[in-house]
Formats: C-alpha cells, structure tokens, sequence
C-alpha cells in the first residue's frame, strides 16, 4: 500500500498532466481567445509544465 505523501504526489501529478493536455487543447482553438487570453493560457501552461517537472524531479528515484 502506498503511503499517504506517495498517493498525494501522484495525485497532484496526474492532475498536472490532465491541466496540460487541457491547456494544450485550448490553445489549438486559439480562434475562440482574444489575444490576452491566449498570452494567460500559455503563461499558465509554462508555469505547469515547470511545476511537474520539478514534482518528477524530486521525486525521482532513479539515475541522473
């Protein structure tokens, strides 16, 4: 069984990864944003995608 911090971070991982692949997606219908909205968008996924690198990084258990 894992234990509770374990089963958080990969909570909050797949959560990541699920706000990336949506942030992604609405940049694609980039037709439907203003410009501002567009600039938000990428501005959040950027931030993300820092984010769970860093999580993965931590966490990782193997080589490099």
């Amino acid at each position: 069984m894992m234990n509770f911090m374990t089963m958080m971070t990969a909570m909050q991982t797949n959560r990541g990864k699920r706000l990336i692949k949506m942030l992604e997606r609405l940049i694609k219908q980039d037709y439907l944003y203003t410009d501002e909205e567009i600039k938000t968008i990428k501005t959040q996924l950027r931030v993300v995608k820092e984010e769970l690198a860093a999580a993965e990084a931590a966490n990782s258990k193997g080589f490099g």
